[in-house]
């Protein structure tokens, strides 16, 4: 039977045989949370600034929507990941990555557009503050790691430890390489470093490094996990005789065009991120140079490299999850069951509700602390750790409940990027430690007092103009719970019940932020003499995290007011 043109009842069109989700729209437009965010981060640009970088922005979100919505699907296809190539045709040892027309077109497109680099391109006549590179780079990530998005973290660190750290010889060689105008170089920089005796514990590392005479370093040992193998990349190795890590910068090709001592086993069969290739390798003799100082290699690491990427792995988190809400409210909107639009079923409409309120106050958070961590503010060594394992593990549950909300048809994975985006969460929770380890980094910065106080100053700024406004005074109620709850851990508690405790000290942390950005954000609308909607996120989120997802909901719950439900699933 010709399927196609059978007038059988079973195979007639229904509510969504022409369904194509989100595909073709102007993701940025779509987003107003990140709307709002750039205009209040870009106040202090001059006018023609704001303007260039709104429409660069703007033009960035028709393509994430259009052609690299598409590209993403297609290299995410079996036959279409990236392959190792060992040997030429003569038998020589290339370790080449081979990617997909498809995969190095995305990559094109983005590194063309100068998504991290845009300072780089000459026509470019203005700054490029956090704001403009950052909403790129979340852009980015409503289409999921995409084999594009890992590697454009590590060529943001790269190029931020050169600028920093490099000297002017690596400057004049490397920052044209990874972020000028016309190379062909898409975002190839990555990151070598975990072993197979260590991932975040680096010092067990057992690779070595010894100074050659004419001033660089031979690398002898092993790296498990190799992120995005291309034409440069970060590696960290024990100087020989000490236990001191040193930090290096290694060419995939030594001056002379040949191979420069590594040797790639094998590729990675990760379950995410699987646009990019991750590779086990060997080094033998590699020639590297030092990267800063050797004796401050996990100094530099911790403050370049793994800063950008935790930063990146927040943004890109709450980009995946974002798509997902989208996704799944979009979805709901079109099908019907029952009789009626499944959107329009109470539980499924708190449910899309409490993602997006979730989801809302993540992007919040995620923007702050990219414009402090921009100023260099102390209270970034709490938030940046904070919100990668809060953003991360926040996806993999907003990612797994939108995947629910399309039934069947959410585990199917061309019918919709929600399984990508949920695998892609998964592995963003490993990235850059897991939650136990980033949970550690977060308490340590938490108990330090000059970092404590800064993140309490910033909280008292969030609210400073509460007393105006009597609306809010509920909310602040159990901000303030919440506050004087984590100051009495902290003081009283003890090291053993701290440390056992930290995901719970972490949450409750969080918590407080979360709270604290909301009242910032109505009193800000109220003090430019409008209604704020924020009001009714702030409601959402405090029952949401005194009660949970899954408990009951009384009958004045915010769940129940439909003005409020319109407002969040209309965000």
């Amino acid at each position: 039977m010709n399927q196609s043109n059978s007038e059988h009842p079973s195979l007639l069109t229904y509510d969504i045989s022409n369904y194509k989700g989100l595909r073709g729209r102007n993701f940025f437009e779509a987003d107003k949370a990140l709307q709002r965010m750039v205009r209040r981060y870009s106040e202090a640009l001059s006018p023609a600034h704001r303007e260039a970088m709104e429409k660069h922005i703007h033009g960035y979100g028709t393509l994430v929507g259009g052609i690299l919505d598409e590209l993403t699907e297609e290299c995410h296809k079996e036959g279409k990941y990236g392959e190792v190539v060992k040997y030429d045709r003569s038998g020589n040892r290339i370790d080449f990555i081979k990617y997909s027309e498809e995969q190095k077109k995305s990559r094109k497109i983005s590194y063309d557009y100068g998504v991290v680099s845009l300072d780089f391109f000459p026509e470019w006549k203005y700054t490029f503050p956090h704001i403009h590179r950052y909403a790129l780079a979340y852009l980015m990530n409503l289409n999921g790691e995409g084999g594009v998005a890992c590697p454009l973290a590590m060529t943001d660190g790269m190029i931020l430890a050169l600028r920093k750290i490099g000297t002017d010889e690596q400057k004049n060689k490397y920052l044209p390489l990874i972020a000028g105008k016309n190379s062909d170089s898409h975002f190839m920089a990555g990151q070598y470093v975990t072993e197979r005796v260590g991932g975040s514990n680096v010092s067990a590392n057992r690779t070595t490094a010894k100074r050659l005479s004419n001033g660089k370093w031979e690398l002898n040992g092993e790296k498990w996990f190799c992120s995005n193998p291309g034409d440069l990349w970060v590696t960290t190795a024990k100087i020989e005789g000490t236990n001191r890590v040193g930090m290096f910068l290694v060419p995939r090709l030594k001056s002379d065009g040949s191979l420069n001592g590594h040797h790639i086993l094998r590729k990675k069969d990760i379950i995410g991120s699987r646009g990019k290739l991750t590779v086990e390798t060997i080094y033998d003799k590699v020639e590297a140079e030092e990267f800063g100082r050797p004796g401050h290699g996990l100094v530099n690491l911790i403050r370049y490299i793994i800063k950008i990427s935790r930063l990146h792995v927040g943004l890109g988190s709450c980009g995946n999850a974002r798509r997902a809400v989208m996704e799944a409210i979009e979805y709901s909107k079109n099908r019907t069951a029952y009789g009626k639009k499944i959107i329009d079923f109470p539980i499924l409409a708190k449910t899309l509700a409490e993602l997006q309120v979730l989801q809302t106050a993540n992007c919040f958070v995620n923007f702050r602390s990219i414009d402090l961590s921009e100023k260099e503010d102390l209270v970034g060594e709490i938030l940046v750790p904070l919100l990668k394992y809060k953003s991360s593990s926040q996806a993999s549950i907003v990612t797994q409940r939108a995947i629910l909300t399309l039934g069947g048809n959410g585990i199917i994975g061309d019918f919709s990027p929600l399984p990508r985006l949920h695998n892609d969460s998964i592995i963003n929770e490993t990235w850059e430690g897991t939650h136990l380890i980033i949970t550690d980094h977060c308490l340590h910065a938490l108990q330090k007092q000059k970092v404590y106080n800064a993140f309490v100053n910033l909280i008292d700024r969030l609210t400073s103009k509460l007393e105006n406004y009597p609306e809010l005074r509920e909310l602040y109620s159990l901000l303030h719970t919440k506050r004087t709850q984590l100051d009495e851990m902290l003081k009283e508690e003890s090291k053993e019940w701290k440390d056992i405790n930290r995901v719970f000290i972490c949450d409750l942390t969080y918590d407080i932020l979360v709270l604290a950005e909301f009242i910032e954000q109505t009193i800000y609308d109220f003090e430019l003499g409008k209604m704020s909607d924020f009001i009714f996120f702030g409601t959402a989120y405090s029952e949401i995290s005194s009660k949970g997802l899954n408990a009951p909901i009384h009958k004045n719950s915010i769940f129940f007011d439909k003005k409020a439900l319109e407002i969040f699933l209309g965000y």
